[in-house]
């Protein structure tokens, strides 16, 4: 009988030492989300999950489904510590990155930054540069007229850049407010505006193949920065309208040029943004051509010497493209 009574003991204690364990486990893991402490060295993690939990008795199976409906972690896969802050980092970035927009009003732009002309002398170009929101303006800095640089500019240099690097590329310069203005269109009809340069470059170029619509983002700095090698770039984020007709094939040119820019530029662009506007089969006119893209180039707070260094990732990415694109 005394035996039997001691067994029993034991096991109790077995138990009463196990749930003692679970709890601390538990109560240790809570209070490191709590804190957000990042637990990132997965090498460690798995040699202490197999020490503690290396006895097949039985009373690992328990653990483990506890451990798993009340943490939603699975012992049998460390990596699943891993991911217990990051999902709600993830959540808070994914929310930020996709911010919309700006609303964009030309006048209130005017009154900050100018419309700039350049010389568009190139014979058969393949591609074509424009600004649906021409005035959008990056952080001010003192440079030659004390002007505000803006999205114009980036472009006019993207475009010196590209025929440097033998893609022949002209660049839009016409005053889109004034053109609307003198088609009888409203303000805001920014985008049909852009539509008619588009089909006129068409016409005027039969030579043209690729079609760049550059905006800048409105996102915090945070956001639309990223240093490599002590260097800070404005990154870049790619906008899909997915009712466009043209869908899967412009869909194609924005991943490649996207896996191009983060293979040698890892975090400078931040991926495919899709825009689902039923009512808007023509979205941002990439119903006009397959190769026709917008591309958010840094936003608001970014000077001009870190988007000249994604001018410089840009130029790599679409020259690569292009001359592989048969």
């Amino acid at each position: 009988m005394k035996k039997v009574k001691l067994k029993k003991k034991k096991k109790y204690n077995y138990l009463i030492l196990l749930l003692l364990f679970l709890t601390t486990f538990i109560m240790t893991i809570k209070h490191l989300v709590f804190k957000k402490i990042d637990i990132n060295n997965k090498e460690l993690l798995t040699y202490l999950v197999n020490s503690n939990y290396k006895n097949n008795n039985g009373y690992d199976f328990i653990v483990k489904n506890v451990i798993k409906l009340c943490m939603k972690i699975d012992i049998s896969k460390p990596e699943t510590f891993l991911t217990i802050n990051k999902i709600k980092k993830n959540k808070k970035e994914v929310k930020e990155v996709y911010k919309r927009e700006d609303e964009y009003n030309p006048s209130d732009y005017e009154k900050i930054t100018s419309y700039i002309q350049v010389k568009n002398d190139i014979k058969e170009p393949i591609l074509y540069i424009y600004n649906t929101h021409q005035l959008e303006t990056y952080s001010s800095i003192n440079i030659s007229n004390n002007m505000v640089p803006n999205v114009m500019m980036a472009g006019s240099l993207l475009t010196e850049k590209l025929n440097k690097n033998d893609i022949k590329t002209v660049f839009e310069d016409t005053n889109l407010s004034d053109f609307i203005s003198k088609m009888g269109l409203p303000s805001n009809e920014l985008y049909g505006g852009s539509r008619v340069f588009i089909t006129n470059a068409k016409e005027k170029y039969p030579s043209l193949k690729y079609y760049i619509d550059l905006h800048r983002d409105s996102v915090n700095k945070d956001i639309s920065t990223i240093n490599i090698d002590n260097k800070n770039y404005a990154r870049v984020l790619f906008v899909l309208g997915t009712t466009n007709s043209n869908y899967e094939e412009n869909n194609k040119m924005m991943s490649k040029l996207n896996s191009i820019i983060n293979e040698k530029y890892p975090g400078v662009s931040r991926g495919i943004y899709e825009v689902d506007i039923p009512d808007w089969p023509e979205i941002y006119n990439q119903d006009l051509d397959k190769n026709v893209i917008l591309i958010e180039l840094g936003a608001k707070d970014n000077d001009i010497n870190e988007v000249l260094n994604t001018i410089d990732v840009l130029t790599y990415a679409l020259t690569k493209y292009i001359k592989e694109d048969k």
